[in-house]
């Protein structure tokens, strides 16, 4: 997909530092697991996961311009 700009992939590292700084720019808590690994499912948030019927997973354009503060995979929330 030639459209998409490298910041709308998914990438594990990218995405963890893009959270980060979004959070610290922002001042909002950073409610995702600092590794990137749910403690629910123990997948990767900011990994891409086709299961066949939709794609989840947290791109780095998304970690970097709003807060995550759930899985994309499993929906369990971090904030409460």
């Amino acid at each position: 997909m030639e459209f998409l700009d490298v910041e709308n992939v998914f990438d594990s590292e990218s995405a963890r530092l893009a959270q980060k700084k979004y959070c610290e720019e922002s001042r909002d808590p950073h409610f995702a697991p600092l590794d990137g690994i749910c403690f629910r499912c123990k997948k990767d948030i900011y990994a891409r996961i086709d299961n066949g019927v939709s794609v989840t997973g947290i791109s780095v354009r998304r970690a970097g311009s709003q807060l995550v503060t759930g899985c994309p995979h499993c929906n369990r929330s971090y904030c409460d």
